[in-house]
């Protein structure tokens, strides 16, 4: 029986370096990934058939794995939830075997992952990809509508405020000219100007009082502007060529050579390489090395990095973090403050003092004040100009002993281009629900 695991190493046989969703785990591309939140949706047929069939066994029935899963409530499924059963049904046969009776063949694709026919992999390879493009199209769009109401605002700012600047210089115009004629009147003409100047004056003070506001305005808008500009880039280069990323099931080719091709255009959308002028790091500079037989996305991966008997540099990719811990919206105030508590914890339960630093973007909401909390997390944005990707890739070659938590796979490569050991997002997250 072909498994997932298989279809990862054929999708990753023709694009070295990628893969494909290892187990249906979501979590290996990173927040700002295609294929982020695409299984979930494109299997939802085989996640509710899951849970019928797990709300109809015993309690001894169930598989360890999928306990929280049997006891959730109510109609969505959580995320992290839906892609742990649908683990399971990659792994288990005999609750495979049980979900796919309740599955129709209306559902195409729920039914080729449960059935496993001859090539179901390309298929659902295919859909998944296809998703994730339109995904990053609708993304893309909002955006770019986003940008064109900046623009307006801007330009409306700037125009106002040469309004109110040349007002103003009109009124300060003419009141120096009243107070030049006030000088060379008599006493009473000097008396009428006076009365004529006050109300002049309290006008040119409100002028300049409305030009300072617009200034200010202009400026934040400018800096709205300029922050949306870079996120607008950064989905750009996310989305790529869309004429080369389109293709459907219907254009897949059946030689292995072209296949590869369309497979290899497909992953130029998932975004840009933060090592194309990789730093070949000194030998002797990093002594990390993550311990044999520990795989990075794992919650061994956190307890060798606890075990550690000299202090290491932590540096915490913060919103892709906040992804896959699952903190809800992981852009908020709310899941920042609830990830720097989680790096407490990890910093409190390490044996050696280790410094922990997370790194944010500048131009998503909420503060940007860099600070370090109460637990000794330090807390970072990336300049307006930058995004934490790079702060991150470039401070990892600034320590002689890195560990980089990113699943963020430009970030990874980066950072282990320049000798950090990468422990992968999924590695915290599955070390938090254990703790």
């Amino acid at each position: 029986m072909v498994s997932l695991i298989v279809v990862e190493r054929e999708y990753a046989s023709h694009r070295p370096g990628v893969k494909f969703c290892s187990r249906l785990s979501t979590r290996q591309y990173g927040a700002m990934s295609s294929f982020s939140g695409v299984w979930p949706r494109v299997l939802s047929a085989a996640i509710e058939a899951g849970r019928a069939v797990l709300h109809d066994l015993e309690d001894n029935e169930i598989p360890a794995g999928l306990a929280r899963v049997a006891a959730a409530q109510g109609g969505r499924l959580p995320p992290p939830l839906a892609v742990r059963l649908l683990s399971e049904l990659d792994e288990n046969d005999w609750l495979r075997t049980k979900v796919a009776d309740k599955v129709g063949k209306e559902e195409d694709l729920s039914w080729l992952f449960l059935h496993r026919p001859g090539g179901w992999w390309l298929d659902l390879a295919t859909a998944a990809m296809a998703t994730a493009a339109e995904d990053t199209r609708r993304d893309v769009e909002e955006l770019e509508a986003k940008l064109g109401t900046l623009e307006d605002r801007r330009s409306t700012a700037v125009r106002r405020a040469k309004e109110h600047k040349k007002a103003a210089a009109e009124a300060e115009k003419r009141a120096r000219q009243l107070t030049a004629s006030a000088k060379s009147s008599e006493a009473d003409q000097r008396l009428a100007v006076a009365a004529e100047i006050e109300p002049l004056t309290r006008e040119l003070e409100e002028t300049k009082r409305l030009l300072a506001s617009r200034t200010a305005d202009h400026r934040d808008l400018q800096s709205a502007f300029d922050g949306l500009r870079s996120r607008f880039a950064k989905a750009r280069r996310l989305r790529g060529d869309s004429s080369a990323t389109g293709a459907s099931s219907a254009s897949v080719p059946a030689d292995p050579v072209k296949l590869a091709r369309v497979l290899d255009l497909q992953t130029a959308a998932f975004g840009r390489d933060l090592t194309a002028q990789p730093v070949s790091p000194e030998p002797e500079r990093n002594t990390l090395v993550l311990a044999a037989g520990v795989r990075p996305d794992s919650s061994d991966a956190i307890r060798w990095f606890l075990g550690l008997r000299e202090s290491a540099v932590v540096l915490v990719d913060g919103y892709n973090a906040s992804f896959h811990v699952g903190y809800g919206e992981f852009t908020s105030g709310v899941a920042r403050r609830s990830l720097i508590e989680a790096l407490e914890r990890l910093r409190t339960a390490a044996t050696a003092g280790h410094r922990v630093v997370v790194v944010y973007d500048s131009t998503l909401p909420g503060e940007r004040e860099a600070r370090t909390s109460a637990g000794g997390v330090e807390v970072m944005f990336a300049e307006e100009d930058r995004i934490a990707d790079e702060v991150i890739v470039d401070m990892s070659a600034e320590f002689t002993r890195v560990v980089v938590v990113s699943s963020d796979r430009a970030v990874r490569e980066g950072a282990e281009a320049r000798g950090a050991v990468v422990l992968w997002s999924e590695a915290l997250a599955a070390w938090l629900d254990r703790s």
